[in-house]
């Protein structure tokens, strides 16, 4: 054999030694994200996580419920029932029953029926759950550092776990469905998670933790065919599909008021958004919500210009004193404005616009493709 040559089997018995991947170990590589989701799940939230569990780019870790769209009771069952049909097991825990200081909202029902879900849950003994939400998501955190929190109901939780456990928050990246720049969903100016517990959100936004509030100006875009939609999920959707079929379709009647047309499905926006954030765009902002008791209850305003977060955080009075004195020789008005900006950093980043014909396509294709 000549010296070529034997080179050659050389190199052929080495290659063949080498383990090789198994056919299709690519296409089903790991999930790139750690989701750990906090639920008050009506039928919009259950048609995210239906989406989350479908999709091979999240890796959902538990699941924590709380008081919204409606009792913690119910959003318990709700999302047992479709664990249950989804055929998956994740940890769950009970969370907060009530907001914070307000009394509890029941005005979910209007569009997500008496029990969240158009009567599509089914009662699941609740006493072996754990009831400690918070603990739960930093026993989460500490577990998964780098993790994603996704907060789809009202923030009572999770404004209890930076309380408690603000450390095991510190990597943890928290993406709110909450706020609005424009006019609201649960009055003229508030979005209804930050309506159901304002204090909770003020919370999470003065907590130092990195914070991305999906807003309804964003998750309004994302709509589907009131008609079509609960078809197409009853007839390609197999069990999942067919579950969430009915509750869907009622919900989309109560937005639309049984007119057809597009109807929003608001969680999916937050949901798609934790997996392919360049379907949304953020923008770093410095947000205050009102914790009154009035009509402004639940208001986030924004400011994402120098000009808006300056007389954010400036009263009238020290700005009047700074306009008295920007002619004076000496006075340095930028270094007066750059101390005030200073003193008061942006606190989240804010999502305004997304793509909603996207985010509604792929939703559909998860869900429809069986």
């Amino acid at each position: 054999m000549s010296t070529h040559l034997r080179r050659i089997v050389l190199l052929l018995a080495v290659l063949l030694s080498v383990s090789l991947p198994a056919a299709g170990t690519v296409a089903a590589a790991q999930p790139t994200v750690k989701v750990f989701v906090d639920t008050d799940i009506g039928v919009d939230d259950a048609v995210a996580i239906a989406y989350l569990l479908r999709s091979r780019e999240a890796d959902v870790l538990g699941f924590t419920t709380v008081a919204g769209n409606t009792t913690v009771e119910n959003a318990t069952n709700n999302l047992l029932t479709l664990l249950d049909v989804a055929g998956v097991q994740e940890p769950v825990a009970v969370g907060a029953a009530a907001p914070l200081q307000f009394p509890r909202s029941r005005t979910g029902a209007f569009v997500h029926g008496p029990d969240g879900l158009w009567f599509a849950g089914t009662p699941h003994d609740l006493a072996s759950l754990p009831q400690d939400a918070p603990a739960a998501i930093a026993a989460a955190a500490r577990a998964n550092p780098g993790m994603t929190l996704l907060a789809l109901g009202p923030l009572t939780n999770v404004a209890q776990a930076a309380q408690r456990f603000p450390e095991d928050l510190r990597s943890v990246k928290i993406v709110a469905l909450a706020g609005t720049r424009g006019p609201g969903n649960s009055s003229p100016v508030a979005e209804f998670n930050a309506f159901f517990d304002p204090h909770a959100l003020d919370i999470v936004l003065e907590s130092g933790l990195d914070v991305t509030l999906v807003t309804l100006d964003a998750f309004s875009t994302v709509t589907f065919d009131s008609a079509e939609f609960p078809q197409h999920l009853a007839q390609e959707g197999g069990a999942l599909g067919q579950f969430l079929a009915q509750p869907v379709g009622a919900y989309m009647m109560a937005q639309t008021q049984g007119a057809s047309g597009p109807a929003a499905i608001a969680d999916v926006a937050a949901a798609v958004y934790v997996l392919r954030p360049h379907l949304g765009q953020a923008t770093s902002a410095l947000v205050d919500v009102s914790t009154d008791t009035g009509l402004t209850r639940g208001q986030t305003v924004m400011a994402t210009t120098v000009n808006q977060r300056v007389t954010m955080i400036a009263t009238d009075a020290q700005l009047s004193e700074l306009a008295d004195k920007f002619l004076t020789p000496g006075f340095d008005l930028a270094l007066a404005l750059g101390q005030i900006l200073m003193s008061r950093p942006d606190n989240a980043q804010v999502v305004l616009v997304v793509k909603g014909k996207t985010i509604a396509r792929l939703v559909e294709h998860a869900l429809t493709r069986y």
